[in-house]
């Protein structure tokens, strides 16, 4: 993981052949029986990545940090925005993908006080 933190990429969502390289494991084998990361699990990771996220950007502003609810707040939306293209029919990955909305508002909702306060530049909000 080192290596990937390494190249500058702090900020840059990994592709699941990425994750598999930096984990050393196989992805969505399908022609044998072996331990490997497969798309649902990827995906589910995704979801959780963003749960964490928005708590970190409440966390952020706690800790006078302004900038990074900015980042994060694009970042989960650009990522809402690929869920909702998919056509999930994984019942349990449907309903985790639902509370990415939540996740949206939250993070939207710190942007927004943080704009009201003028702690953000106009128009980075």
């Amino acid at each position: 993981m080192a290596n990937v933190v390494d190249q500058g990429q702090v900020g840059k969502l990994l592709t699941i052949e990425e994750v598999g390289q930096v984990l050393s494991v196989p992805v969505n084998l399908k022609d044998r029986d072996a331990f490997h990361l497969t798309i649902e699990e990827y995906l589910q990771s995704l979801i959780t990545l963003i749960d964490e996220l928005a708590r970190l950007a409440v966390n952020s502003v706690t800790l006078g940090d302004y900038e990074r609810p900015l980042q994060i707040s694009q970042f989960v939306k650009d990522v809402h925005a690929g869920f909702q293209i998919l056509n999930l029919k994984n019942d349990t990955l449907r309903r985790r993908s639902d509370s990415i909305k939540y996740s949206v508002k939250k993070v939207e909702d710190v942007v927004y006080d943080l704009s009201l306060r003028n702690l953000v530049p106009r128009g980075k909000a």
